[in-house]
């Protein structure tokens, strides 16, 4: 099938998908959405966009039905749901890489099995977990699933907290994890083609706010025994899931520069937003190219940036932000604004890259 009849469907419609679409169309690639809300900022680039429930069989069932391959922007859908309809299509990345993501059990227990080095974890089940508690505080529990931009997870720091952030997590299943003393945060943005060749972009250092990603800088400026590390852990991870699309790894980095998995993410990331900008390929572009049978191609600097998410009313305050002394070293600045209708507290409503310095 040639790159230009091929039809590429998305589900999900948010502001992930919506650059996976535009790329996609800058490649004469086709693409199709599938949204569960009407609010969706990738309608602006799909060529046609299905809505419905995202374990909805039937309509599902349609959206996969005129489209030629899979993809998705979030790690919130049902795997079951997806292995029912799917058919011979094909889903990428693969449901296998989903399945783990989703569950910080599993992934933790990917993590161990490949000798990837993580926080210890201890897992409540049961109220009977709770009685061989012998793990050490401070530390952080988190819901197994269902969690993202610090939602369902708590800092702990006695028996008590922990009993009563179980019972607000309504006693699903859990992991506590220790508490890194936390130099910085990274990430790799990674991608592998259907014949197993990796092309990555070098690691970014994230800055979060209330949990949410703030700011990216690429580079990350670690030094290069550290960034050797980092890459190599990514190609580990990435050839064990025997993985197609991009794929993004968080770490951690404590003060004796020891390098943590936090976790992964089967989908193009926030924290790759820069690469827009400062690479000759965005992570959307290596994402398109992979997902679609293409091969992976070479990345290459262009810039070096920052990119400043646009969080709730800071979408009323570009002018002041855009204007703040760190950001006027560089020679360019250019906004991504989501078009979504309604400002909410930690929404994610667009994005700066500050890129070029004088």
């Amino acid at each position: 099938m040639s790159r230009k009849s091929l039809k590429l469907g998305i589900i999900g419609g948010g502001q992930l998908g919506m650059f996976i679409a535009k790329s996609a169309m800058n490649q004469k690639i086709v693409p199709y959405v599938y949204s569960d809300t009407q609010d969706a900022p990738a309608k602006k680039y799909a060529h046609k966009i299905i809505y419905g429930k995202f374990d909805d069989k039937e309509k599902l069932s349609v959206f996969f039905s005129e489209v030629d391959v899979i993809t998705y922007e979030f790690e919130n859908i049902s795997t079951r749901t997806l292995k029912l309809i799917k058919g011979e299509k094909k889903i990428y990345p693969p449901l296998n890489a989903l399945s783990i993501a989703q569950d910080r059990k599993k992934e933790k227990n990917f993590f161990k099995k490949n000798s990837i080095k993580h926080a210890e974890t201890f897992y409540i089940n049961s109220s009977d977990d709770l009685k061989k508690y012998n793990f050490k505080f401070p530390s952080i529990i988190k819901t197994a699933r269902f969690g993202y931009d610090g939602k369902g997870q708590k800092i702990i720091n006695s028996i008590h907290e922990l009993k009563k952030a179980w019972e607000s997590f309504n006693r699903v299943s859990c992991v506590v994890e220790e508490k890194i003393n936390l130099k910085k945060e990274l990430s790799i943005v990674i991608g592998r083609d259907y014949q197993g060749n990796i092309s990555y972009y070098p690691s970014f250092r994230n800055i979060h706010k209330n949990h949410i990603l703030h700011k990216t800088f690429s580079p990350s400026r670690v030094n290069n025994k550290i960034e050797d590390e980092l890459i190599g852990i990514a190609k580990k991870i990435i050839s064990k899931l025997s993985y197609v699309g991009v794929l993004t790894i968080e770490f951690f980095i404590d003060h004796n520069n020891n390098i943590y998995v936090n976790e992964i993410a089967p989908r193009v990331h926030n924290s790759g937003h820069i690469t827009q900008d400062t690479f000759n390929w965005s992570q959307f572009d290596l994402h398109v190219m992979t997902v679609a049978g293409l091969l992976a191609p070479s990345i290459k600097r262009k810039n070096n940036g920052v990119m400043l998410n646009l969080i709730g009313n800071d979408i009323k305050k570009i002018k002041s932000l855009i204007n703040k002394p760190s950001f006027m070293k560089f020679l360019k600045k250019k906004r991504y604004l989501y078009g979504k209708k309604h400002i909410k507290d930690g929404r994610k409503m667009g994005h700066i890259n500050f890129y070029g310095k004088s």
